[in-house]
């Protein structure tokens, strides 16, 4: 059972004749007549009753004509979709973390929101591993991570900006290096998190055993922690600019030869939808304007 029997049969229903329809639809009348016959052989019945020179549907083939329409709508707005490459529409699903989401998006959504109305987007707060898993996966379409140069061979990446860093203190933390805990506990961003797990690496070079621990996945819960002296933590220094210059935090700036460095990734073999493609335009665009961006 073909989709063009069922076209053959509307037809036939709206011209009166197989003649007619044959005419309507560029076929032999032969043709026509075969189409129809594999509806009948099908079903193992009639549908037209064929009285003189004219056809009708007979009781079975009302019941069938009138399914075939529900059919034949659906499937003429199915062929008569179009795809306007400069219109973006439908839905982004995005990857962040959530220090990038907080500190560097929101711009960049008000703009492109502003838009392009029609796109439904939907952000993703997740660990960079985990983020690298869906793309692979297909479940994102975009993901901005945060953490230090790696190759994927799945995935492309484009680098944006080298996101500074710094051991984030309370204000009235003694010494300008992190050899003693002083009594603080340690504030760790959640499992998986890339600069967790470099913050952790930091804590056993200077031979500190991290015991009095605070695990969250939320940085502004870090930040108020680290400003009422509860602990210390490891962040971006985005989040926490104003808290340094109003004096609320100090901070011991980290430096390595592999920075942690945003990045807008997305899978080799996605197909690139304008919505995507206007999403990238306008990060990479922005991304240019802020401190030290890549090249």
């Amino acid at each position: 059972m073909e989709i063009r029997n069922f076209i053959t049969l509307r037809t036939i229903v709206e011209t009166g004749s197989f003649s007619k329809a044959s005419k309507v639809l560029n076929y032999a009348q032969s043709s026509v007549t075969a189409h129809i016959r594999a509806i009948e052989e099908f079903y193992g019945t009639p549908v037209f009753d064929r009285i003189g020179k004219k056809v009708l549907l007979n009781d079975f083939g009302q019941i069938v004509f009138r399914h075939a329409l529900k059919l034949l709508d659906a499937y003429d707005e199915v062929y008569h979709l179009t795809h306007d490459d400069s219109v973006p529409s439908g839905i982004l699903r995005i990857g962040v973390a959530e220090s990038t989401m907080l500190y560097r998006l929101d711009s960049i959504l008000k703009n492109y929101k502003e838009n392009y109305p029609d796109v439904e987007i939907i952000m993703e707060n997740k660990p960079c591993p985990v983020l690298r898993e869906d793309l692979r996966n297909g479940e994102l379409d975009l993901a901005l991570l945060l953490e230090q140069r790696r190759r994927d061979p799945d995935l492309n990446i484009h680098e944006l900006i080298q996101e500074d860093m710094g051991i984030v203190l309370p204000k009235d933390y003694t010494g300008d290096t992190i050899d003693s805990l002083q009594g603080l506990a340690v504030l760790y961003t959640e499992r998986g998190c890339s600069y967790r797990q470099i913050f952790q690496a930091l804590l056993t070079e200077s031979g500190i055993s991290a015991e009095n621990i605070i695990e969250t996945t939320s940085v502004e819960v870090i930040k108020r922690y680290v400003t009422c002296g509860l602990g210390v933590s490891f962040l971006p220094l985005i989040t926490i600019e104003k808290e340094i210059k109003s004096g609320q935090i100090r901070c011991i700036p980290w430096k390595s030869h592999s920075p942690i460095l945003l990045q807008i990734a997305l899978h080799k073999d996605k197909w690139v939808t304008p919505a995507m493609a206007e999403f990238i335009r306008m990060v990479k665009h922005v991304a240019s304007g802020w401190s030290c961006p890549m090249t």
